[in-house]
């Protein structure tokens, strides 16, 4: 993944950059404010309202003609007085649409793979009773269902050994995956 630091520099030093950053604010923005080229919603999705009128004319010029003028980026580049250029006002949602990008090519690289994409589960966290200080455990379905999934693969190669050594701590490890889960979801 990239840092904070290196999009800043990406965007300083190349101008495709700048207007790929645009089309992704644009796209964050709603479809009446595209519309109107304005910000009508305070949601911190798309442009301010001070850049949104500049900010979606020049994202819907870099689509129709590919490139963006020394000027038009020359705009976004500019510093205002703590040295911070225009476009790196933006640079949290950027950063999250550069992940979700990332995320989705894994998610195909994976299933190109042949492997099941499972949808993750929100954390739960519950208090465990008797244990000091009030203990409240949190556990994420989806890294434990992954982890069940590998440790049932480490299952299939020991158990031709019959070593109890080797086989009981991982069915103990599978078990209480399942036992937990069983109580936060009886039903799932």
């Amino acid at each position: 993944m990239i840092s904070k630091d290196e999009l800043l520099t990406l965007l300083k030093t190349n101008d495709k950059a700048v207007a790929r950053a645009l089309v992704v604010l644009n796209n964050r923005q709603t479809a009446d404010e595209q519309a109107t080229q304005g910000t009508r919603y305070l949601n911190g999705m798309g442009f301010r309202p001070c850049h949104a009128r500049m900010g979606t004319s020049m994202a819907t010029f870099f689509q129709r003609n590919g490139y963006l003028s020394p000027k038009q980026v020359a705009y976004w580049r500019a510093t205002d007085k703590s040295g911070s250029m225009r476009i790196g006002l933006y640079w949290r949602q950027i950063l999250e649409e550069v992940e979700a990008k990332e995320k989705m090519k894994i998610i195909k690289m994976t299933a190109a793979q042949g492997y099941t994409i499972v949808q993750a589960a929100p954390m739960v966290a519950m208090d465990v009773g008797g244990l000091p200080g009030g203990h409240v455990e949190s556990r994420d379905l989806g890294n434990d269902m992954e982890r069940r999934s590998h440790l049932e693969y480490e299952l299939n190669d020991v158990m031709d050994s019959d070593d109890p050594k080797l086989i009981d701590p991982i069915k103990q490890e599978i078990d209480e995956i399942d036992t937990f889960w069983k109580k936060i979801r009886p039903n799932g």
